[in-house]
Order: structure tokens, then C-alpha cells, then sequence
């Protein structure tokens, strides 16, 4: 119900924070980057529930460091979540929204309690497919093929650094498959990736789930160090953002 932002508006926005905050933008070199947030929210003067008769725009930026010191971390363990959920079918999971996050507070500092910093989520109807990750999109490789997976899921959020990544993924002969993926698949993959804007990708080494009791019912390991594919794809990207590269997708802006 909110009012579309026009993209030229939504252009100008970006770049004019970006200008304005220029001193604030991290050295080349440094690994760091200045990010961008934008927001749209209901500002005016309603308590009911009905849309808002005034919204509000705002680009936020904060500059930000290496994520991972030394460009990409050592793979991390997951925990796949049966407790909760954390967007329902037909819901508004694939949007950019608070509630999606406020859903994942509690199970996420639960796991992080038991050792594993990220979680895994599945469809909240039948818990048998794989959905997303806490912040991030799931990416399965099958390196002897060169097959890149990624869930079909309505409840997911279209992340643009998973479409980045399939670009390239595709621009290196892979084949990129976007469909349901069921948990006992998780199996097939060589290199499990969780995907987003500040950290590119995080490699998943292994994604654990517990039975009722908390004991480890199924474990699904991966590579022990960071993957050939995972650090071909965060590398290529990377040096894209970085102009070290041609931008043959035309996905760099330039401020004005």
C-alpha cells in the first residue's frame, strides 16, 4: 500500500547522499565501503490499521569496514531451525520489511548460544524445503557439474547480490537452477553459500538440525575451507564493485 518511488527520485537520492557524505567513504584499498540504506516509512498522523496518508524517504549511509578481515571468513556452521519460522506462505517474506528480521531474534541468538552463528530456515508449511538464511539467500554448488541452486520460494527475499552472482555464475558456464530444494538435498552440494549485501558471501561449512531432545539428528558438511567456487564468485564480484574489472553489466553508477 505504500506509494512506488519513482527511479529517477530513488537515483538522485543515492547519489546525492553519497556526494554529501563523500569524506566519510572509505580508501580504496582499505576493504571497506560506504553503505547504503534506503527507507520508506508511514509518517503521518494514523494509529489504525489503514495505510498511512503520508510517507516518508530517507537514504541512510554509514561506512563500514571489512566484514571479514583478510576480504572472505572461514567457512561457519549453521543450524537448520525447526522451532520457528520466519516468513509464512503467502506472507510478505520476500519483502524488505522489519517483521521479516523481528522473526529471527530469538532462534538466532538461541543457535549462536550453541555454537553455530547462522541460521538456515524452512518453508513454514511442510519443513522439507530450504528457504533462507538469517539476513541471507541460500546458494548450493554442485562444483563437479558447475550447478548453482538457489530456492523458487515466494516467502524469500530477491536479493540483488544473488542475481549478481548468477550473472556471473553464468558468465563462467554454469548452469544456474532456481527451484524448490528439499532438506535431503543438501547432501548434493560441494560448497553451501549464504549471500548479501555486506558481506558478499559467507561460506557455509556444515548445517546441522536437532531433534526434539537437542541432540544432532543430521549433519550436512561441506568444505572445510572456503570453496573454489565460493571464492571465484566473491572475488569476481568484488573486483566488479572495485572498477578493477570491466563492468560489462553496466552495474556500477557513478556520482555525479
Amino acid at each position: 500500500m505504500m506509494p512506488e518511488i519513482p527511479t529517477d527520485l530513488f537515483i538522485q537520492a543515492c547519489n546525492d547522499v553519497v556526494k554529501d557524505n563523500i569524506a566519510y567513504v572509505p580508501p580504496y584499498g582499505s576493504g571497506g565501503a560506504l553503505y547504503l540504506r534506503p527507507l520508506l516509512f508511514g509518517s503521518g498522523s494514523r494509529i489504525g490499521l489503514q495505510p498511512s496518508d503520508e510517507y516518508t524517504f530517507i537514504v541512510l549511509v554509514v561506512p563500514v569496514g571489512d566484514y571479514y578481515k583478510g576480504g572472505l571468513a572461514k567457512p561457519v556452521d549453521g543450524l537448520i531451525v525447526d522451532e520457528y519460522d520466519r516468513a509464512a506462505p503467502l506472507g510478505v517474506g520476500a519483502a524488505k520489511v522489519a517483521g521479516n528480521y523481528a522473526a529471527d531474534l530469538i532462534p538466532n541468538m538461541q543457535a549462536k548460544k550453541k555454537g553455530y552463528p547462522i541460521c538456515l530456515y524452512l518453508d513454514a508449511a511442510t519443513h522439507t524445503k530450504v528457504e533462507e538464511f538469517s539476513t541471507s539467500n541460500f546458494i548450493g554448488i554442485d562444483t563437479e557439474n558447475k550447478v548453482y541452486v538457489t530456492p523458487a520460494s515466494p516467502s524469500v527475499l530477491p536479493s540483488i547480490t544473488n542475481k549478481s552472482l548468477q550473472t556471473i555464475a553464468k558468465d563462467n558456464g554454469m548452469t544456474v537452477e532456481i527451484r524448490d530444494i528439499d532438506v535431503a538435498e543438501l547432501d548434493r552440494f560441494d560448497e553451501v553459500i549464504a549471500c548479501g549485501t555486506a558481506v558478499v558471501v559467507t561460506p557455509i561449512g556444515s548445517l546441522t538440525r536437532l531433534d526434539e531432545n537437542g541432540n544432532e539428528a543430521s549433519k550436512f558438511v561441506f568444505t572445510e575451507d572456503v570453496g573454489k567456487m565460493t571464492r571465484s564468485l566473491y572475488d569476481q564480484v568484488r573486483s566488479i564493485q572495485n572498477g578493477e574489472v570491466e563492468d560489462i553489466h553496466h552495474w556500477n553508477f557513478k556520482v555525479q
